[in-house]
């Protein structure tokens, strides 16, 4: 089987390869408004293609924003979505998608979902890596993990991230959605994206020290943290990631347990809302390295810390470098780093800025300009 398997996709590479290409572009992300596809797809209205494809796993999801002229939404698992993607001269993708083998014919940019501090690809697995023309990177530090994990082909350009733009969007647009601008009780906003220990889609796999809590700590007692919140006048959002098990929205009076799904009824992304957060709260989420580029506070809920580095792995020797706000390996640890913070004491400032020093060429909303511009459609 798996030489059947691989004979098929010998096959398609060689099809793809063949068939002429369009002035038309297609861009493949995962989940269907991830943030780079929105800012990609607006840019690219005012460049000289003819056409901008958008596959997406639900077309009926509602839009974040009204598309441009030249865009269509069409189907990943329909002939349409195939055939847009084998015609289309460029390809912007965030995860794998029908091929990671890429023909010279067709400029492919590996947009990627963030900067990896956990192993990806040809780091995490063997024969992993994706052979496109492009990819990105937000500094020449994380453009040599790039590099490595990709395997050799890609060249590495040091754009910045398309959804990066997105965190300095006006802050209003989500005080609005979540219903806090008129709420007198709530000056402050917390955004908790916890990476999942137990995956139940996509790639199937168990890292670190599974939880049975969305939170990915033991304790947390959502009653008693939604008292806290309120004691600190402040509001959290809490974002499981999209492949971890998720239960169902729920909601207190400062506390917000959702999805993407229930994000996007409230027409908000997940950038819109990090662009008015006051402080994040996550684990090694390579969101932590975005969320520098606006130098807020930042927590590390994070209770394994030595069980993640023996499994998953990271993708550089010391991750401890790379932590850029205090650690919290408990419910009682958390909420004291987080009242010092939302007391406005900032004790990492400068660790912060060092890892931001390190993570980020650019410190702009320009990185959609600047890919737009290196793969000529400037």
């Amino acid at each position: 089987m798996p030489r059947v398997k691989e004979a098929g996709r010998a096959a398609a590479r060689v099809v793809h390869r063949l068939l002429p290409k369009l002035d038309i572009a297609v861009i493949w992300g995962w989940p269907d408004h991830e943030d780079n596809v929105v800012a990609l797809e607006r840019a690219l209205q005012a460049t000289r293609l003819r056409r901008v494809y958008v596959l997406m796993t639900d077309r009926r999801s509602p839009p974040v924003q009204a598309l441009g002229p030249k865009t269509r939404c069409i189907a990943k698992d329909r002939p349409a979505g195939w055939l847009a993607f084998l015609f289309a001269r460029y390809v912007f993708f965030t995860h794998r998608c029908f091929m990671r083998h890429f023909p010279p014919n067709v400029v492919s940019v590996n947009v990627w979902h963030g900067m990896p501090i956990k192993r990806i690809e040809a780091l995490a697995e063997e024969g992993g890596g994706i052979r496109s023309t492009y990819v990105l990177a937000t500094s020449p530090f994380w453009g040599e993990i790039m590099q490595r994990s990709m395997g050799p082909g890609p060249e590495v350009l040091v754009t910045g991230l398309p959804r990066n733009d997105r965190l300095f969007l006006d802050r209003s647009s989500a005080w609005d959605a979540l219903g806090l601008t008129e709420r007198p009780d709530v000056d402050h906003l917390v955004a908790w994206l916890p990476t999942y220990r137990r995956s139940v889609t996509g790639f199937l796999t168990v890292d670190g020290r599974p939880t049975d809590s969305p939170f990915e700590l033991d304790d947390v007692d959502p009653a008693a943290l939604n008292g806290f919140l309120a004691a600190h006048r402040a509001y959290a959002v809490v974002k499981p990631h999209p492949m971890a098990a998720f239960s169902g929205e729920q909601q207190w009076s400062h506390l917000l347990l959702l999805d993407s799904a229930h994000l996007l009824v409230r027409s908000l992304t997940l950038y819109q809302l990090l662009a008015a957060t006051d402080v994040l709260i996550s684990d090694v989420s390579s969101v932590t390295i975005d969320f520098l580029l606006v130098d807020r506070p930042i927590i590390h809920a994070l209770a394994d810390l030595d069980e993640y580095r023996d499994s998953r792995g990271f993708s550089v020797e010391q991750v401890e470098d790379l932590l850029m706000g205090p650690v919290a390996a408990s419910v009682a640890e958390l909420e004291h780093h987080l009242a010092n913070v939302l007391g406005g004491a900032d004790p990492v400032a400068e660790q912060r800025r060092r890892v931001r020093g390190r993570s980020h060429l650019h410190r702009d909303e320009g990185a959609t300009a600047r890919v737009i511009e290196a793969v000529g459609l400037g």
